[in-house]
């Protein structure tokens, strides 16, 4: 057990803390509101008696210039957005401490890829405008020439034709393209691309929605490469605080083996049959926390620093000690290999409030995912879905599914049931709540399947889905 007075990353939170205590004129009024002398605050025991900040009761409390260090609104050097998928769409400034960590971090994902010594060309596929993910990859990626990696970077947002034509003309002059984007529309750029495309080594960098393992494959098979999961990665960020963490050839090694192990997988994971996203982070840059209720607590330092922010996301947080002696009881190698002596890892099971409800059972998007990507669906899927209430013959309500099939498939009634029958099976095994609203109301407790055909509107891609659509 780590000493509560030597936990990583904890001196850096401390340090967050007490300067924006006495910088930041939002921060000072919360404590004082709150009641807490922040000079009292010295271990990790102390600061987890400080209330945490939420978008609610601070964020949209204080106009934006009292949130930023010093009170004045040009401390920020970079606005981004958030999707507002949980609201009312909110604004976060950066600065340039933030894009140097971005630096670093990506600095660190695109090492794994072999970057310092591959020439490498990243294109970008997230969206270019006020949401973070384009302009944080683009950014961080430009800068990395003074960190002596050989790579360039390409920016045609979600534009299909244009980022194949742009990895077709600038890739033969590289060793290897990395391909940044969601990851429905990553394989939508990969589903019958050119060999001009597919030919090169492609390695793919993606956000903002989870992946299950047999996703992952299914792309790895795409790009002819079934036995190389470290060259995907996926990272967990948002517009709060940039990038939380991300995966590593060691975390998802990690993953894949409680997928094959139940005995390892309870025991870092719990018994839930979906797995997390599991993912490297830096404490030193984001301090993480858990509160009663398993949301993610985060501490950072930016133009507008985050003291033990709710962020909305369950999960839970774990040293690489900690993981190892997992492996080690299950009978496995017990090293864990991390980037930096003190990084830890991230599960992260998503986020309830985006969760659609019936008959007050909650269905988490990665549970729909899971099923959507089971492999006796053959894959005949794209990953896409929307998930809501309708109502029956009788006025009553029903779940209703909708779903992509992947290019030139065709409807058939058969596999709609049978993707009904793989939800109902996958909700069955992780939801307790819904294995007794079945016993109460029978069949009606299982989706309308309807399938649609690729490309359908219903699942044209807008900046982020919102919470009743999800890809991957």
């Amino acid at each position: 057990m780590i000493s509560t007075l030597t936990r990583p990353g904890f001196p850096q939170a401390l340090q967050v803390f007490r300067q924006a205590a006495h910088t930041v004129p939002a921060y000072a009024k919360f404590l004082c509101d709150n009641g807490i002398d922040a000079d009292a605050v010295r271990t990790p025991a102390d600061f987890a008696e400080v209330p945490p900040v939420t978008k609610d009761n601070y964020i949209r409390a204080y106009p934006p210039h009292e949130l930023i260090r010093g009170g004045a609104i040009t401390g920020a050097g970079t606005w981004s957005s958030s999707s507002g998928s949980s609201g009312t769409p909110t604004f976060w400034a950066r600065d340039e401490l933030s894009h140097e960590q971005g630096v670093d971090l990506h600095a660190r994902i695109l090492r794994g890829f072999r970057a310092e010594t591959e020439p490498t060309l990243v294109v970008v596929g997230f969206s270019m405008g006020d949401w973070i993910g384009g302009t944080y990859t683009f950014r961080s990626v430009a800068d990395l020439h003074r960190r002596d990696l050989r790579v360039s970077v390409a920016t045609p947002g979600m534009d299909i034709d244009l980022i194949r034509a742009d990895i077709a003309a600038l890739g033969p002059y590289y060793r290897q393209i990395v391909l940044a984007g969601y990851p429905p529309f990553v394989r939508d750029v990969l589903d019958r691309a050119p060999a001009a495309v597919l030919d090169q080594d492609i390695k793919v960098l993606m956000a903002g929605e989870a992946i299950s393992e047999p996703w992952r494959d299914n792309l790895l098979s795409l790009l002819g490469k079934p036995d190389r999961p470290q060259d995907s990665c996926l990272i967990y960020g948002a517009a709060d605080a940039g990038m939380f963490g991300h995966e590593t050839a060691s975390s998802i090694r990690i993953r894949r083996l409680a997928q094959r192990d139940s005995v390892f997988r309870d025991a870092v994971f719990g018994a839930d049959p979906v797995l997390p996203t599991f993912v490297e982070y830096d404490p030193t840059y984001r301090y993480v926390e858990t509160d009663n209720r398993g949301h993610l607590l985060c501490t950072v330092a930016n133009a507008m620093p985050l003291v033990r922010y709710r962020i909305n996301d369950i999960g839970s947080v774990h040293t690489a000690a900690e993981v190892g002696e997992a492996l080690r009881s299950a009978g496995h190698d017990p090293q864990v290999r991390t980037t930096t002596p003190t990084a830890g890892f991230i599960a992260l099971r998503g986020r309830p409030a985006v969760a659609v409800s019936f008959y007050s059972v909650k269905f988490a998007s990665e549970t729909v995912r899971a099923a959507l990507t089971d492999p006796r669906l053959g894959g005949e899927l794209t990953g896409k879905f929307v998930l809501d209430k309708d109502l029956d013959a009788t006025g009553g309500d029903r779940l209703r599914l909708l779903v992509e099939l992947r290019p030139d498939r065709t409807l058939d009634e058969a596999f709609g049931a049978a993707v009904g029958a793989v939800f109902v099976n996958t909700v069955n095994k992780a939801s307790r709540e819904y294995r007794d609203l079945r016993t109460r109301i029978g069949t009606r407790a299982e989706p309308l399947v309807e399938l649609r055909p690729f490309g359908s509107p219903e699942f044209r891609y807008a900046i982020k889905h919102d919470g009743r659509v999800s890809g991957a």
